[in-house]
């Protein structure tokens, strides 16, 4: 509870307040309101009021304005909010005909697509708690989760067959997408199975129900992946309001939907695009060419990525002048990894002045947000934080750091967790925030901030503080370079020195002497890799982009 006598909590709770109301604005001001008649906009708060914020209270109160409108377009095809609706009423009275009640665990393991979007729309008719699975998970990992979590069904694509959990007492497989080449020996039902043969229990769906969580598993990449619980989102208006606002977002607008829905941005996308009655325009395996061609059909007014599918989209795009219309394109939104600096004004030059780019983690989700104009005056920024909530850079003894010097970033704010599920994890927490994990340093003539990296990636070599990303940027810039990640290791002599591994693109000679040289010549001494690694295979990278260490070879 809120002591309004103390200063501090008082000053945030203002804060809180005028972001909400800030966010109230930005909301309204994409026009959700309009159109409809009166009945239609009491039978969509009757359905909000029943089901909450969830995807299924948004996807009934869209359906109940607007059902004959596109919802979702993915690689089988078009799907009404109405036609979703009830792909998504009959998962949910199935399962509950098979015993899955509040109180069950869900996981699903799926694309982009309705694969993933009917079974998630399910869940809040009752209320089970869902778990959004990493498609790049290991074999371990799936079976550690649905162990540790107890797991009583997983819908996943067919594709991930070989890695599915088969040995877990109790825990039921079925297809939520099956493709040409499903396994066979394996008796999986597929989700059309299951609406043909529903068990023998009562199938009727409760009147109400306590929603549980919906967990999202953080990236695993150095081991098992936690839980990361996270309420049904509560007028989280302070939070989307900086976005909204920045790209002038409209109601029923399309959205190309690069980002992963499993992950933060497009979970939270597909949520906030059913809330606006927009159409999600999506594919299950990224291919920049077809998202060109998305745009270009469904004139596209945002596009939803990632750094690294907004890297080929743009080499694609660069490469046939002319071929695409993306002249509808109002909006880019970035998030799940940071741009470099050349992405960004590539992507300016490209598409104009329209990109935007959110700092966050599963975690934390939207902690801060860096409009157009953000990256326009500075292309390495994460802009500002949130409208309601709070953001500080802290320094070793937990107290903010002055502006211009670098701490850990913190922040807490109505979107970000509940907590971790079981009990291996346990969260970092100072005066209320969570620990995000990063360095970062608030500039001190803008008030923005700037993240610096993960807070163990930082290389002491010689007593010199080097941030990889900062090399790995210096080393993409290169002609023949297509890609570059650097990490630190040990050194007998300065503790710590840099490794790099270095993608080239053929199109001009690289050797290691060249990247130790444009390191030389562009940074500082200590910053020279000791060890370059050139290789022509991609970085081994998860779903949502992100270098996965432990995969890297030589």
């Amino acid at each position: 509870m809120i002591n309004l006598f103390d200063s501090a909590e008082r000053q945030q709770f203002l804060n809180d307040t005028r972001g909400l109301l800030r966010g109230g604005k930005a909301v309204l001001g994409t026009g959700l309101l309009k159109g409809g008649t009166p009945g239609e906009h009491l039978a969509s708060a009757r359905n909000l009021v029943r089901y909450g914020a969830s995807m299924t209270g948004l996807l009934e109160a869209g359906a109940a304005r607007f059902p004959e409108r596109i919802a979702l377009v993915d690689d089988e095809g078009e799907l009404t909010y109405r036609e979703l609706r009830t792909q998504s009423r009959l998962t949910a009275r199935v399962l509950a005909s098979r015993g899955i009640t509040e109180k069950s665990r869900v996981g699903i393991l799926a694309r982009n697509g309705r694969g993933f979007m009917v079974p998630l729309s399910a869940k809040g008719y009752l209320g089970f708690t869902v778990f959004l699975l990493n498609v790049g998970a290991s074999k371990q990992q799936l079976h550690d989760i649905a162990v540790e979590h107890e797991l009583d069904v997983i819908f996943a694509d067919s594709e991930f067959d070989e890695k599915l959990p088969t040995d877990v007492e109790g825990l039921t497989v079925v297809h939520a997408w099956a493709g040409p080449d499903h396994r066979t020996d394996i008796d999986f039902p597929t989700i059309q199975d299951l609406w043909a043969a529903p068990g023998d229990q009562d199938d009727t769906l409760p009147k109400k129900v306590h929603q549980g969580g919906v967990v999202l598993m953080s990236s695993g990449t150095s081991g098992t992946p936690k839980a990361v619980n996270h309420s049904e989102p509560m007028l989280p208006f302070g939070v989307i309001g900086p976005p909204l606002e920045a790209f002038g977002v409209q109601a029923g607008c399309t959205l190309q939907m690069t980002a992963s829905m499993f992950h933060v941005l497009g979970w939270g996308v597909s949520v906030i695009a059913l809330m606006a009655g927009c159409r999600i325009v999506t594919q299950r395996v990224f291919d920049p060419e077809n998202v060109l061609r998305q745009v270009d059909e469904y004139k596209c007014d945002g596009i939803i990525s990632s750094a690294v599918f907004l890297k080929d989209q743009l080499a694609v795009d660069l490469a046939n002048p002319g071929k695409y219309d993306h002249s509808s394109v109002k909006f880019i939104m970035n998030a799940g990894n940071a741009m470099s600096e050349d992405l960004v004004l590539g992507l300016e030059e490209q598409y104009g002045y329209i990109l935007g780019s959110g700092y966050g983690s599963t975690e934390g989700l939207l902690v801060a947000f860096a409009g157009p104009e953000d990256l326009k005056a500075d292309p390495n920024t994460a802009g500002y934080p949130v409208w309601n909530g709070r953001l500080e850079v802290l320094g070793e003894d937990g107290k903010p750091v002055a502006p211009g010097e670098v701490g850990i970033i913190h922040a807490r704010n109505v979107m970000s967790m509940e907590g971790y599920l079981g009990n291996r994890d346990a969260a970092e927490e100072t005066d209320g925030m969570l620990n995000l994990g990063d360095k970062g340093v608030i500039d001190p003539e803008s008030g923005r901030l700037r993240v610096l990296g993960r807070d163990n990636d930082m290389i002491i070599v010689g007593g010199e503080n080097i941030w990889p990303s900062s090399v790995s940027d210096l080393i993409f810039k290169m002609d023949g370079v297509d890609d570059a990640y650097c990490v630190g290791v040990e050194d007998e002599k300065t503790f710590q020195r840099v490794k790099a591994y270095v993608v080239l693109d053929g199109t001009t000679e690289v050797s290691e002497d060249d990247v130790r040289s444009h390191i030389e010549h562009n940074l500082i001494v200590p910053a020279i890799p000791r060890d370059v690694v050139l290789q022509t295979e991609a970085l081994p990278r998860n779903a949502i982009g992100k270098v996965v260490k432990r995969d890297l070879v030589g």
